[in-house]
């Protein structure tokens, strides 16, 4: 019932970024790696890869015990809770075993090993996918009525009758028996345009040299994250004509793979019988189609904000009108650079609004060896919570560089980590989960805490001109940027519905439409050449269908709440923390409205755009100051 992949929770600041690299220079990488808590600690998942090793087998070998399962759920209310309970049971151990496969994976990918190691991870979760297959149809086929008087008499199914009643919800898409092991059985096939683009994106595509101050630099992802950002504008032009056309000269591979990928998609919504893509990728948490909708329609409408940013960005570099590689550049020169355990200490007074508890757990959270955070070669570029361990703890991977995007990512990782020990902590393993729909509101609502926080006690005008156009870049990136994406998806999965051959280089002029209609191009707001349409094979995102747009929708949602709850609202404080225990007890559309917030209407995509306007006008105050 639950699901048997790895949710991960991707950094807000690598998304907004498109693809966060993997660290700054030997310097910054030196002084990340002498930080308290920079290296995870992997030995409670197991003592070493041996022991890894026997856990998969007992998995597979308690897979036949599954299969015979099929036909008994319905026999009585106590053979449905022994049933599934042996699945819950087998899914967290799945859970665990595919969290320590994927981190070190993830730590290193040029280690074949470990690459290897995930993949037969992958394989025992396919292999139980395919052993299971039977349950959903076989729930539908018990049918509602019966379902319910079984929960009447066996208490002990309480922790399943979410995932039941979301079952029978879902039953006009569950198919034949051989049909639901046909589809689990090609779950792996269907996974692999996301490993190969992986594998070509982050260790195969041969990277350029450049000369930067007389340093040559091969200017890898991780490369292309430090110097995009250089306050030199000739430097910035340089790695943008380096970097992209990287990308471009795979244009057709990264066009093949994307498009099998988005192929897949299609044949899974077709054959569940669904009306679209997006469709089946909103019914799993039953979310509205009007909050899609509304999110592009408000995005689109709010563009005249998202110009006004850009034209301010231009006015304080002092430029006439931007480039797309002066998007990145800092309005205002950060007055210092943190080490880990600094940004720790900053995270932990910036959240101090939470209350006591939050802090406590968080600041305990952080010596344990929870995270990965030293910059090193092959590592897997981006940051993201993994929450699927739910007998040990969450574990967070990131790049810290000693800026303050990494400060903020820290922050926005470490509210993914909480959520789960608040979630696990009230929550049974069976509805400890919860939706992406939910799962950003708090990560985000810790970059706006902390944001707030070092506006509030800047030390100089310099400092706080720094801190607000931080925030607004966090704005800009998780609400703007992340609804362009969404709007990219949307259009790339209903040209594929219709049929339509996709090609690199028709991506790429989707994308390229997209990039100068929210950059404002056309108006001479920033000028976008032709190349950085290839931007849409930079993002790994894509091959999690429908994922990015939660960013904007929780955005949203986190900035009432930020705002609230800064304030010292203790009701809305209580209603956020309820939201954080919930997990996935219930709709998480419904757990948000019941928090206060519809994001299905217009109002919270409109107070973002407000926020916006209200930080451009504080920055704008301070710059005519003399």
């Amino acid at each position: 019932m639950k699901k048997t992949t790895i949710a991960l929770c991707i950094a807000l600041q690598c998304l907004a970024a498109g693809a966060a690299g993997n660290g700054m220079d030997k310097a910054s990488n030196e002084k990340a790696s002498t930080d308290r808590a920079s290296v995870w600690d992997l030995s409670p998942l197991y003592a070493s890869p041996e022991a890894w090793e026997a856990e998969r087998q007992a998995i597979l070998a308690a897979l036949p015990g599954v299969r015979q399962l099929q036909g008994t759920l319905g026999q009585s209310a106590a053979s449905l809770r022994a049933g599934l309970d042996q699945l819950s049971s087998l899914r967290r151990r799945l859970g665990r075993l595919n969290t320590y496969a994927s981190l070190l994976a993830d730590e290193n990918t040029q280690v074949t090993a470990n690459q290897a190691r995930r993949q037969l991870g992958d394989t025992a979760a396919n292999q139980f996918g395919e052993a299971s297959a039977f349950v959903n149809a076989e729930i539908a086929a018990i049918g509602r009525d019966k379902i319910n008087a079984f929960l009447a008499q066996e208490p002990g199914l309480a922790p399943h009758r979410f995932a039941l009643m979301n079952t029978l919800r879902l039953a006009e898409h569950v198919l034949s028996l051989k049909e639901e092991a046909l589809l689990a059985a090609a779950s792996e096939p269907l996974q692999q345009p996301s490993a190969i683009y992986g594998l070509l994106a982050n260790a195969d595509l041969p990277w350029p040299t450049i000369k930067i101050r007389g340093k040559t630099v091969v200017l890898d992802q991780e490369q292309y994250v430090a110097y995009r950002a250089d306050p030199d504008p000739k430097i910035r032009k340089q790695v943008f004509q380096a970097f992209w056309p990287a990308f471009k000269a795979y244009e057709r591979s990264f066009g093949a793979i994307y498009s099998a990928s988005l192929k897949g998609t299609v044949f899974s919504a077709r054959a569940r019988k669904f009306g679209s893509s997006v469709e089946m990728a909103q019914s799993g948490d039953n979310i509205p189609a009007a909050v899609y909708k509304t999110l592009l329609q408000e995005a689109n409408a709010g563009l005249p904000t998202l110009h006004r940013y850009f034209q301010l960005r231009s006015k304080v570099l002092g430029q006439k009108q931007a480039g797309y590689q002066d998007v990145y550049v800092p309005l205002a020169k950060p007055s210092r650079s943190y080490t880990v355990a600094e940004a720790e200490a900053l995270t932990l007074e910036a959240l101090k609004p939470l209350g006591s508890d939050y802090t406590s757990k968080l600041q305990a959270a952080f010596g344990a060896g929870w995270m990965h955070a030293v910059p090193q070669r092959g590592k897997r570029s981006g940051a993201y919570m993994n929450p699927a361990a739910y007998d040990v703890h969450p574990y967070l991977l990131m790049s810290f560089s000693g800026e303050y995007n990494s400060v903020s990512t820290l922050a926005h990782e470490w509210g993914h980590a909480m959520h789960s020990v608040y979630s696990n902590a009230n929550q049974p393993y069976e509805t400890a989960d919860y939706a992406t729909f939910i799962a950003e509101v708090p990560s985000t609502a810790n970059e706006l805490l902390l944001a707030d926080y070092m506006v509030a006690n800047a030390k100089s005008r310099s400092e706080k001109i720094f801190a607000l156009s931080q925030e607004l870049e966090n704005l800009r990136g998780t609400f703007f940027r992340q609804a362009m994406f969404a709007e990219f998806e949307l259009a790339t999965h209903e040209a594929t519905e219709k049929g339509e051959a996709l090609t690199g280089e028709g991506l790429s002029k989707i994308y390229l439409d997209l990039l100068k209609r929210y950059h404002g191009h056309d108006q001479g707001v920033v000028k976008i050449d032709d190349v950085y349409g290839i931007e849409w094979a930079y993002i790994p995102h894509f091959y999690n269908d429908f994922y990015v747009y939660q960013y904007a929708t929780c955005i949203s949602a986190a900035a009432f709440f930020a705002e609230g709850i800064g304030k010292g609202d203790t009701a809305l404080r209580e209603r956020y923390f309820t939201l954080l225990k919930s997990g996935s007890a219930g709709e998480a559309y419904e757990l948000m409205k019941t928090a206060g917030v519809d994001l299905a209407t217009p109002a919270p995509y409109r107070a973002v755009v407000r926020r916006m306007e209200q930080v451009m006008s504080q920055l704008e105050a301070l710059l005519a100051q003399k």
